[in-house]
């Protein structure tokens, strides 16, 4: 259950993307000139994957370069994607970043970032790349299939599913809810559920293998587009250490740089990067070029190599997004 803390935050940001909503988008670029607006997308399906329904929104092909179209309207798309072309570029231009790194940004999403001439940053996973078809997969994925599965499930399995969830200290009334929110440290609890509804989570997933692979990572560096790391096992970082947040980082990086034989090192935090404190900053300094997070764009946001971008996975407007997504100074303290 969230905080109270939580609850007053989130109601502060509905209310602050409701005001910035009514801003023409004219006004938000002419106020953050300085600032390039980036934007991210993870999946580009022609129906939602089972493991990805209850996590988050995703594309179809078409509504996926509906939305470039909309961007290609009003901005023109970085073309520069060196460390120094992202950080000196402006508000007249759009950088396209894709997190996961999941089969279908390479297999649907790419042909049509090449079509429409529109580079982009592709952050990975390195732990779930894989040479062939592998089982490894973000916790969160089997808490969306296991939430999709418990359609048509008996009372008594789904009696059974809230005494494991209960067990382990997740007793929400509301079972999807549940699986929803247990930590990366109680990822065992998905797989006692799994053998309890008579699922192979292992088989499942090597035989739909959501990521790409390394070979299909480095034909996308051949094509031309840009790799980044987003840590080896997608936690969230307020639940882990310091040290374990200083290690995902620089272990994911160095994979990413090594493998493909990088020039350039940008790392996209899981989630976003919140629990991150100086001290880690100072750590990674001499492993990352450019960090980037998910809170959105605005003049001073983009400070100490931390780029803010906005989520576009919603099949909404591109421009309202943006407008809503919109920090200008001093609100750019209110991420």
């Amino acid at each position: 259950m969230a905080s109270l803390s939580e609850i007053a935050f989130r109601l502060a940001s509905r209310s602050l993307r409701a005001t910035m909503r009514q801003i023409p988008l004219g006004v938000s670029r002419a106020v953050s000139a300085r600032t390039l607006p980036i934007v991210i997308f993870h999946a580009v399906e022609e129906a939602p994957k089972p493991y990805i329904k209850h996590l988050y929104d995703y594309h179809t092909p078409a509504s996926f370069e509906q939305v470039l179209d909309e961007l290609l309207r009003h901005f023109k798309p970085l073309e520069d994607l060196s460390p120094e072309g992202i950080a000196n570029a402006g508000a007249d231009r759009f950088l396209v970043t894709f997190d996961d790194g999941l089969r279908s940004s390479y297999e649907v999403a790419l042909p049509i970032l090449e079509r429409k001439g529109v580079p982009a940053i592709h952050f990975l996973i390195t732990d779930f790349l894989a040479g062939e078809a592998g089982s490894q997969v973000e916790e969160k994925f089997k808490a969306s299939l296991l939430v999709e599965c418990l359609d048509g499930r008996t009372p008594a399995e789904r009696a059974e599913v809230a005494r494991i969830l209960g067990g382990a200290g997740y007793g929400q009334a509301d079972l999807a809810e549940a699986l929803m929110s247990v930590r990366l440290a109680d990822g065992a609890v998905y797989d006692a559920v799994a053998e309890r509804l008579g699922i192979d989570l292992a088989a499942y997933f090597r035989q739909d293998r959501p990521y790409i692979t390394r070979e299909e990572a480095a034909d996308m560096a051949r094509r031309g587009f840009r790799l980044g790391a987003h840590s080896c096992d997608h936690p969230r970082y307020w639940e882990i250490s310091l040290d374990e947040q200083v290690r995902q980082t620089r272990d994911s990086m160095r994979h990413v740089t090594e493998t493909f034989g990088l020039d350039y090192r940008y790392f996209a935090f899981p989630y976003k990067n919140r629990g991150i404190t100086p001290a880690f900053y100072e750590r990674t300094r001499e492993a990352v070029d450019l960090f980037f997070t998910t809170s959105g764009w605005g003049d001073r946001m983009n400070r100490e190599r931390v780029f803010h971008r906005v989520g576009l996975d919603s099949t909404g407007s591109a421009v309202t997004a943006l407008k809503c997504g919109w920090r200008p100074f001093p609100l750019s303290a209110i991420q």
